[in-house]
């Protein structure tokens, strides 16, 4: 019964996050958009760029291109939806992917140091007995 609630929610949380990143590239270059306005181009940019993948897969001979094809789509839905240049899409998609990348490395290193400090040493319950062979 609350399934419904938890993907809505979910999906809310994603487009904000997403469009936060996005959000950051967009201030870099000096345009304005909103946070969720550029989540949401987000979204539809990746549809668009799933749709562009699965065709070029299905093509014999033209499936090894289909990361790229899939990735120049995702940039053309980010020109068209953005109103920005296809060079401003990418210097975006880059600066919002280190970004996130830079956050991400940040919550893990705060994490490890946190669970460090509550680690056990090393075998440090495993009584150490010489071995007679």
């Amino acid at each position: 019964m609350f399934e419904p609630i938890g993907f809505g929610i979910s999906f809310l949380v994603s487009i904000v996050v997403s469009g936060f990143f996005l959000w950051i590239g967009l201030k870099v270059i000096g345009r304005s958009r909103g946070i969720i306005e550029s989540g949401l181009a987000n979204f539809a940019a990746g549809i668009f760029a799933i749709a562009v993948f699965a065709a070029f897969v299905v093509i014999p001979f033209f499936g090894i291109f289909a990361p790229l094809a899939g990735f120049v789509a995702y940039l053309y839905g980010l020109k068209a939806l953005l109103r920005i240049s296809m060079f401003e899409a990418l210097i975006v998609s880059l600066v919002a992917s280190i970004a996130f990348l830079a956050v991400v490395m940040l919550i893990t290193f705060v994490a490890g140091i946190y669970l460090f400090s509550f680690a056990p040493p090393p075998y440090g319950h495993v009584p150490m007995r010489p071995v007679h062979f």
